[in-house]
């Protein structure tokens, strides 16, 4: 007598199965990445619209936006930054403070968009209006993190290593300050942004020193 052994035939989608769920999968993300990095120059035009109408501007010479899959990283090159004065006659005369940086690197995990890390390149030139910058601001690293944005921050954080901010006099630049870190931190206590805001701040300077001035700074 023989012996007869049944094999067990298991239909042949199940091996199919999980490649095609995690290719849908990857799909439907790549689609949702693509579709945010498209919202990316809608949200900063309406950004920019609401900060005009207080006497803030912004601008970039050139935006783009990398990180896929998992992360939104969206570079401003030559950003220029120009602030009216806060009083309306002020605004009206054309008082402002102009501020032009090298880059401004912005990175957030797609999945949790209320973190944000932001790193500087300097040198940053500072000046009224139209005309010659005044000062130049540098530094070795400069990073920013932020906790709670778009619609509700609650905590904002700046650090510089080697900042320096130098003064221009006739041509010349006159080393103002100097410092081997700098850091300064808020965050929201109490209340809220538009309603009784309390806010904690904290500033830090390290082997910092100041020219120019009383010889006691």
């Amino acid at each position: 007598m023989h012996d007869t052994v049944m094999t067990k035939r298991h239909p042949r989608w199940r091996l199919f199965a999980a490649p095609v769920l995690l290719l849908c999968a990857a799909i439907a993300w790549s689609g949702f990445w693509f579709y945010a990095a498209s919202q990316v120059d809608v949200q900063f035009d309406g950004w920019k619209a609401r900060e005009a109408k207080s006497g803030r501007t912004y601008e970039c010479a050139n935006k783009s936006v990398a990180g896929f899959p998992f992360r939104m990283e969206v570079t401003c090159a030559d950003p220029v930054v120009t602030l009216a004065s806060q009083m309306p006659g002020q605004i009206a005369s054309g008082v402002k403070l102009k501020a032009q940086l090298k880059s401004i690197l912005v990175l957030a995990q797609i999945y949790d968009p209320t973190k944000i890390i932001a790193e500087f390149k300097g040198p940053a030139l500072v000046g009224s209006g139209n005309g010659a910058a005044s000062y130049s601001a540098n530094w070795s690293v400069g990073r920013a993190s932020a906790a709670g944005l778009p619609l509700i921050p609650q905590r904002v954080s700046f650090a510089f290593d080697s900042p320096s901010l130098d003064r221009f006099d006739n041509g010349a630049q006159m080393p103002l300050f100097r410092a081997s870190h700098l850091e300064l931190h808020t965050r929201l206590a109490e209340g809220s942004v538009t309603d009784n805001p309390v806010i904690d701040t904290a500033f830090e300077l390290s082997s910092s020193t100041v020219q120019g001035l009383h010889p006691i700074l």
